[in-house]
């Protein structure tokens, strides 16, 4: 049977593990502002000799996230490393595991947040409108500067046609400053249905868990402890990768009581799934 046992804080469990892998947004921040207690558990956990990787579904590069970080209050003081879905899509790329399309001279549209950079100018893309690509990076949903519908109305055709879709952030939902959103995953998925090809990465795929180990050092996974808002990434990669995990229940969990959130929780008999109100010491 699976179950959730709540804690205070990380102080509770610390001792347990020599590693944890964190998300950053819904856990360490709201794309806002910085929660109040994150940095100070980040930063008391590492006094103990603890390594912390962020481990997050960003579009963009651990170096342009670390940059971010650093607006929220977040430094050397409180990660080790970071590891992002976005680092993982453009080394498939460079690797040349999604075909012709993703390389140099390549028709690619790149969808995401207007205006935004993905890191992806120096692959020599032509980038084209989607009805002209050959191959589509889903960045990121354009919530909510745009509807997502619309999103997926701009891509439809090209799905139609059975276009190969780099998804670089599967994140099924996100927090907005409106709410609970769809997000890009869900366009991901919706566009599939209509012919698309998908090629996924980031949480909860078993290989995001490996390189962000191997930032750690290849620690045994009982060592490990994975933390964020999300059933269906952060707690359904740990359990893809074997890893005990830790559900906060801010950014896409504010206001999800236990009744509603135990059936979207991974299966687990052997042992339960910890839950924190918020990430804190």
């Amino acid at each position: 049977m699976t179950t959730l046992k709540t804690i205070n804080g990380l102080a509770e469990v610390a001792e347990n593990y020599g590693v944890l892998l964190v998300d950053q947004y819904g856990t360490l921040h709201d794309g806002q502002t910085p929660y109040p207690h994150a940095a100070e558990a980040l930063e008391r956990y590492r006094a103990t000799g603890g390594k912390v990787v962020v481990l997050s579904n960003s579009a963009k590069s651990g170096d342009d996230n670390r940059e971010r970080l650093k607006g929220f209050g977040f430094d050397g003081r409180h990660f080790d490393a970071v590891v992002t879905s976005g680092d993982a899509a453009q080394a498939a790329m460079r690797a040349g595991s999604l075909g012709p399309a993703f390389q140099a001279g390549g028709k690619i549209h790149i969808s995401g947040k207007l205006g935004a950079d993905y890191g992806f100018g120096s692959f020599g893309f032509t980038t084209v409108w989607p009805d002209d690509a050959d191959g589509i990076i889903l960045a990121a949903c354009q919530e909510p500067d745009r509807n997502w519908r619309q999103q997926i109305r701009d891509l439809l055709g090209a799905a139609r046609r059975g276009v190969t879709i780099a998804v670089c952030n599967p994140d099924l939902e996100m927090l907005t400053p409106k709410g609970v959103r769809p997000s890009a995953g869900a366009i991901a998925l919706e566009l599939e249905r209509s012919g698309a090809v998908l090629h996924t990465f980031g949480k909860p795929h078993i290989d995001i868990y490996r390189t962000a180990l191997a930032a750690a050092g290849n620690p045994p996974p009982s060592a490990v402890l994975a933390i964020g808002d999300s059933p269906e990434h952060d707690l359904q990669g740990a359990a893809n990768a074997a890893l005990d995990g830790a559900l906060v229940r801010t950014g896409i969990m504010v206001g999800q009581d236990d009744a509603t959130l135990l059936p979207r929780l991974p299966k687990r008999a052997d042992r339960p799934w910890l839950s924190l109100a918020e990430l804190r010491w």
